[in-house]
């Protein structure tokens, strides 16, 4: 089994909860690409490390033509449901079946740093867009939440976001994520594929009162949890003439 085989099948194993308690907190990083790369009719995209597909959703719904790949077949699964319109094939980060400039919009959001070679992954995304590449990562300045919770609790991951040129645009994007009580936190957490391995060796019970501790000081009064956390996003452009 592959790395990326491994990778697929970890965030495969509790796909339908993360897409119910996790996956749409990058909306407003959808949302921001879809304006800043004027996806509507006709537009053609690509979302790399699609998951469970609500960005390709969110396109068509603008009119796009979109196609995702991943390398989870639970997370295809979830995402032909999810965007039934669009187009979507199992398939790790690496090297891409489909011409030069074949879409006029490529899209990684947390994703590239899953590639065994970032670098190459990007210049694969560049390769097959005719325009815009947008690559969306957590921010190497600002700290967000659920990084220093994964920190705590499973040890820096060692991965790292690939080394790309100067964008035409960078944008700072806030994503928070509010769960209303410990449950639907614990559950959360525990649909990723970065807390599998744990699982694993230590047990369900004993991550999870990791993720317990490591919570509390993002618990609210109310009971619930508020994570703060800011992705850095890099739009960039071959053809700025478009």
């Amino acid at each position: 089994m592959t790395d990326a085989t491994q990778e697929g099948e970890l965030w495969g194993r509790r796909a339908a909860q993360r897409a119910a308690l996790g996956a749409k907190m990058s909306m407003p990083a959808w949302k921001t690409a879809i304006e800043r790369t004027h996806i509507g009719t006709g537009t053609t995209v690509l979302d790399l490390a699609c998951g469970s597909g609500e960005f390709c959703a969110l396109a068509t719904e603008a009119g796009a033509r979109a196609t995702g790949i991943d390398a989870s077949n639970k997370m295809i699964e979830l995402a032909r449901q999810a965007a039934p319109t669009a187009e979507f094939h199992v398939r790790a980060l690496g090297p891409l079946p489909w011409h030069d400039g074949t879409f006029d919009v490529v899209t990684a959001f947390n994703s590239l740093f899953f590639a065994p070679d970032p670098e190459a992954a990007f210049a694969e995304a560049t390769r097959v867009s005719r325009d815009y590449v947008v690559v969306c990562d957590w921010h190497p300045e600002h700290p967000s939440d659920i990084l220093t919770v994964g920190w705590a609790v499973r040890g820096r991951s060692g991965r790292r976001r690939p080394e790309m040129p100067e964008p035409h645009e960078e944008l700072t994007i806030d994503i928070p994520q509010e769960h209303p009580d410990e449950d639907t936190m614990l559950r959360a957490f525990l649909s990723t594929g970065g807390y599998q391995r744990l699982i694993e060796s230590d047990g369900e019970e004993s991550v999870a009162e990791k993720i317990r501790v490591a919570t509390e000081p993002f618990r609210t009064a109310e009971g619930g949890y508020r994570l703060a956390n800011k992705y850095l996003m890099s739009i960039f452009r071959k053809n700025p003439r478009m």
